[in-house]
């Protein structure tokens, strides 16, 4: 009998990183995420009753095979930042889940679901703020590939959907019968029956399982067809402008920062755009750090604004957004590091101060209209975190072209207003920044009535990894609203609607270009309004819950002194 439970436990554990890894890897796969935590549950049931020691150990394996079946292709990039994001993060997980129990434990089982739910929340919501964070598995951003069935994400935001799964998967497990039913199944193996044994069952006991039972389909049920008819309700007014959307696919790895030259690769980009532009083409959009070395002090004295400036003028009505490796030198600077501008700030060679920065460039035939400052940063590629604190990891920073290291930020979103065209107001948010909902959703408030996201995704090679980003860009089309322009190095390339619909994509590693028109919209989402106020609630509870921990544990240590 033993043997027959450790391979249930086994099985357990595999069965349940399988499907908390599917909504992230298949599409149409989303809604498995509300029964995805149930093996977890069943798998702790057989613990507590087997008295297994260290049995976090077995939650850590689910939620390892869960990251590392999601996010693998990090590898691709870097197999040191591969092996911490997994680790660390199944760690995180696992924490938090063995609090519950020991809530629970202690507390009993209402409010060690309970604490469980609003602890998971808190810690999501903490792990899109964090200066050390990686959000990519958060709950609700595996209901991405249903999108249809969560618009309601633009009152709730992505931990609504974490919401959801969390309540959706304590009913099912609780209120459906299938523990009994598992073990008696369980039972049934080990006498060697065909069919699993039946207890008998009180009526009264049987109309209480039937109401719970309807009121699990109700919780699970009631969101999906009220997004139904959100989907099918909403309608875009009709006011739309004609983008053009570039993808030069370039390979970062042997091209983009050696292998073609800067001019080269300007020249490429140009020849697409000039099949794709058209007279009545307001906004081109071109990939995250597409050029280098732009000094935003004197931004006319490089060469790819100077060529794209040129091509503009064939298009007066066209303005242009594309990435850039900036740089911004202090005039007036200290001669020590305790003197220098921002922690960020480096020495060049003749003693000047300077700020690198990943930026996107907003310019028409006039030249550079503005710069924004990618302020979402990608841990030990371009931020370094806790540098006072720890200095030693820059020694450990990726390089991934261009420049690495710790390059500095803007505080606040930034949107750009169009000179030829009034109205028509655009944020660009800069690939990992496209992740952060609550982020996100500044750029709206600044005014944004159309969305731009550009990116370069060609690091993590042809795996899951840029599928999984696209798929969070329409996450953030639905949260707030706004139609978006997404241009990717290669990866996946988009235009994508307010609903969240993909209406035009490219394919993966190829040139193109993508023409369409997108609908302005100026309305302002209870999402974007309020942001994300289910992980502020959630913070705020979790203190209640800590204090009624803290009351637990004085009690058991007064019993242990008396």
């Amino acid at each position: 009998m033993a043997k027959k439970q450790n391979i249930t436990v086994i099985m357990l554990i595999l069965l349940g990183g399988i499907i908390l890894s599917l909504p992230y890897l298949v599409q149409h796969t989303g809604l498995l995420m509300l029964m995805a935590l149930v093996p977890l549950f069943q798998l702790t049931s057989i613990i507590e009753k087997r008295g297994i020691k260290r049995g976090w150990l077995l939650y850590y394996s689910m939620f390892f095979l869960w990251n590392l079946l999601s996010t693998y292709w990090i590898y691709k990039a870097t197999f040191a930042g591969a092996v911490a994001a997994i680790l660390l993060n199944s760690m995180q997980m696992t924490i938090v889940y063995s609090a519950s129990l020991w809530f629970r434990k202690r507390a009993g089982k209402a409010l060690g679901y309970s604490f469980l739910i609003v602890a998971w929340l808190a810690w999501e919501h903490f792990y899109y703020n964090a200066e050390i964070s990686w959000p990519w598995l958060t709950l609700g951003n595996g209901l991405a590939t249903t999108h249809k069935n969560i618009q309601w994400y633009e009152y709730t935001g992505v931990l609504g959907g974490s919401l959801w799964i969390l309540v959706t998967n304590i009913m099912i497990f609780e209120f459906t019968g299938i523990v009994s039913r598992v073990e008696r199944w369980v039972s049934a193996a080990g006498k060697s029956i065909s069919k699993p044994e039946r207890a008998p069952v009180k009526r009264g006991k049987t109309k209480r399982e039937l109401i719970l039972f309807i009121l699990t389909l109700i919780v699970i049920h009631t969101p999906f067809v009220y997004s139904q008819i959100m989907y099918d309700r909403y309608k875009e007014r009709k006011n739309g402008v004609e983008v053009v959307v570039l993808q030069p696919n370039i390979d970062p790895y042997a091209d983009k920062f050696g292998g073609m030259s800067q001019y080269e690769q300007d020249i490429k980009l140009l020849e697409i755009a000039s099949r794709g532009v058209t007279k009545n083409t307001k906004l081109i959009v071109a990939p995250e750090t597409f050029t280098s070395y732009v000094v935003e002090n004197m931004p006319e004295k490089n060469s790819t604004v100077l060529i794209f400036q040129d091509f503009l003028r064939s298009y007066p009505n066209s303005s242009m957004l594309f990435g850039a490796t900036t740089y911004n030198f202090y005039t007036e600077n200290g001669s020590s590091l305790e003197q220098r501008p921002n922690y960020t700030a480096r020495k060049s060679g003749d003693g000047t101060w300077y700020d690198a920065f990943n930026s996107a460039i907003y310019m028409d035939s006039t030249g550079v209209v503005d710069i924004y400052h990618k302020s979402k940063l990608v841990v030990m590629v371009e931020m370094l975190p806790y540098p006072k604190y720890l200095p030693f990891l820059s020694s450990l920073s990726v390089n991934l072209g261009g420049i690495s290291g710790s390059l500095a930020k803007q505080e606040e979103r930034e949107v750009f207003e169009s000179p030829q065209n009034s109205g028509l107001i655009t944020g660009a948010a800069i690939c990992y920044e496209s992740v952060f909902g609550d982020f996100y959703r500044d750029y709206v408030l600044k005014g944004a009535n159309m969305m731009r996201i550009i990116t370069n995704d060609g690091w993590w090679g042809d795996t899951p990894g840029y599928r999984q980003h696209l798929r969070y860009a329409q996450l953030r089309a639905i949260e707030t609203r706004r139609s978006i322009a997404r241009s990717a190095n290669t990866g996946i390339s988009a235009i994508i609607d307010q609903r969240g619909d993909i209406v035009q994509q490219s394919s993966w590693w190829s040139e193109a270009y993508l023409r369409g028109e997108l609908n302005l919209n100026d309305k302002i989402t209870i999402f974007v309004k309020y942001g994300d106020y289910i992980g502020r609630v959630a913070q705020f509870a979790i203190f209640l819950f800590l204090g009624l921990a803290l009351l637990l544990v004085m009690r058991i240590y007064g019993r242990v002194r008396q």
